[in-house]
């Protein structure tokens, strides 16, 4: 039986970097990018034989874990956001009811823009925050910034 308590986490995550919201939108958000620009993600897969929007899913591999893999929920190329959440692995049986958001805001017209990254979630600690922070440095070095909110 284990004795770790669990209960519902809320981290939010966001970075300011050196360049416009619409090229940074174009790295961040596909889908299926984020092991181009998030150092702990080296393979993303496609799952074949996806037909219908609401099965748009990925398998993300991590370095000595076993797969995940995450669902789309809401894509708003326009406003430059998207929603997924965990559909099955193993690391969603001990961090349940993950769901999450990456958003990229435009705050100086093609010069900078705000990266956001928030999730609410279910677990006996918070394994989210410094992951999200390592995808976040990562984008800094690509294109200059600093973070902001951790």
């Amino acid at each position: 039986m284990s004795t770790k308590e669990y209960k519902n986490w809320r981290v939010v995550v966001v970075c300011q970097l050196n360049a416009s919201a619409s090229k940074v939108w174009h790295l961040v958000g596909g889908f299926y990018n984020i092991n181009q620009w998030h150092p702990d993600i080296p393979i993303c897969d496609v799952i074949e034989k996806q037909g219908e929007e609401r099965d748009i899913r990925r398998k993300l591999t991590f370095p000595n874990q076993s797969p995940t893999w995450e669902e789309l929920v809401f894509m708003d190329n326009e406003n430059m956001r998207y929603k997924y959440k965990w559909h099955k692995g193993e690391w969603g049986e001990t961090t349940q009811k993950y769901h999450a958001q990456i958003q990229v805001i435009e705050t100086e017209l093609d010069k900078r823009c705000l990266v956001q990254w928030s999730s609410k979630f279910y677990s006996s600690e918070d394994g989210l925050t410094q992951f999200y922070k390592d995808g976040f440095e990562n984008l800094i070095n690509m294109f200059g910034g600093k973070l902001i909110i951790n």
